[in-house]
C-alpha cells in the first residue's frame, strides 16, 4: 500500500497499462467502487475483468496533469488505443483510502471512445 496518493494513482495507471493485474488489484480497495460515462461497477474483481477486457486496445496512458486535494486525485490523460480512436482525452478522479484506491469516477467522451468499443467488439466475434 502507498502513502503517497498520487505516486499510488500514476502507479495504477503504469501497472493497467503493462497489463499487470495482480499488481492493479494490489493498489485498489477489494470493494472499489467505479463510475463511467456507461457503467458503475462495485468491487475489485469486477473492476479488473473490466480493464482486462479493454486492454487489448491500450497502447499507453499518456500523463497530461494531475491535481492531488488530501485524499482524492484527479488525473488528465490522453487513453491511447490502437484502433481509429487514437487518443482519448480521459479525465479519472480516485479518492484513496487506507492506502488503496477506494473509487473511481471516469470522464471522456462517449462519441470519441464509439470506435473502441466498435473494435473491442469486432476482436471478440473474430475471436470466437
Amino acid at each position: 500500500m502507498q502513502s503517497d496518493p498520487q505516486a499510488l494513482v500514476l502507479a495504477y495507471l503504469e501497472a493497467f497499462e503493462q497489463q499487470q493485474f495482480d499488481r492493479v488489484s494490489a493498489l485498489l480497495a477489494p470493494d472499489v467502487e467505479f463510475q463511467g460515462p456507461a457503467s458503475a461497477l462495485r468491487g475489485a474483481t469486477e473492476y479488473i475483468a473490466a480493464l482486462r477486457r479493454l486492454s487489448p486496445v491500450l497502447l499507453r496512458n499518456e500523463i497530461k496533469k494531475t491535481f492531488v486535494d488530501g485524499n482524492d486525485v484527479c488525473v488528465i490523460y490522453d487513453f491511447v488505443t490502437d484502433t481509429t480512436a487514437g487518443a482519448v482525452p480521459t479525465v479519472e478522479w480516485h479518492t484513496i483510502a487506507d492506502g488503496r484506491i477506494r473509487s473511481i469516477w471516469l470522464f471522456f467522451d462517449r462519441l470519441a471512445f464509439q470506435p473502441v468499443r466498435e473494435e473491442l467488439a469486432r476482436r471478440a466475434r473474430d475471436a470466437s
